[in-house]
């Protein structure tokens, strides 16, 4: 059986979370987190960039998407910092504070996300012109400096 869009969404959150507390309680590796931080910005690039924007055609769900977003926008710097670091080979002791960061935040979104906007997912079909869900996320990278929609500056 194809895995919906909802089981895509929700198996990515709990990988990435999988991933970040494994630095933050010392049983993960730089890889993990690496991989974790990576596929935590392509995932909010797809849902900013592809998913909702099909979901908010439902006016019922312009508050959610709205929090959601904010959300995002929260979570940005951290996710930033957690990059520039990894690039720069930084010590793991250095990751610790934005890794935190972006856990809390995560377990508090994830949740909230998950009930409210994936559990509509696959309500909604995609736009003609782009690819399936599943597609864009199994993708590597984000375009260039592209940031969500309400990350500070």
């Amino acid at each position: 059986m194809t895995a919906t869009n909802q089981d895509l969404l929700t198996a990515q959150h709990r990988s990435m979370e999988l991933g970040i507390r494994g630095l933050v309680d010392g049983s993960g590796s730089r890889r993990e987190l690496t991989d974790a931080v990576y596929l935590l910005r392509r995932h909010i690039y797809v849902e900013e960039a592809f998913l909702f924007p099909v979901i908010e055609l439902d006016q019922r769900r312009l508050m959610a998407l709205a929090q959601m977003r904010y959300e995002h926008g929260d979570m940005w710097p951290h996710l930033e910092s957690a990059l520039d670091l990894l690039t720069a080979k930084a010590p793991l002791d250095d990751l610790l504070p934005a890794s935190a960061a972006l856990l809390n935040l995560l377990r508090i979104h994830d949740r909230k996300e998950e009930e409210a906007i994936y559990s509509v997912a696959d309500r909604y079909p995609a736009d003609a012109a782009s690819p399936a869900l599943a597609a864009l996320l199994a993708t590597n990278g984000i375009p260039a400096n592209w940031k969500c929609r309400y990350a500070p500056g």
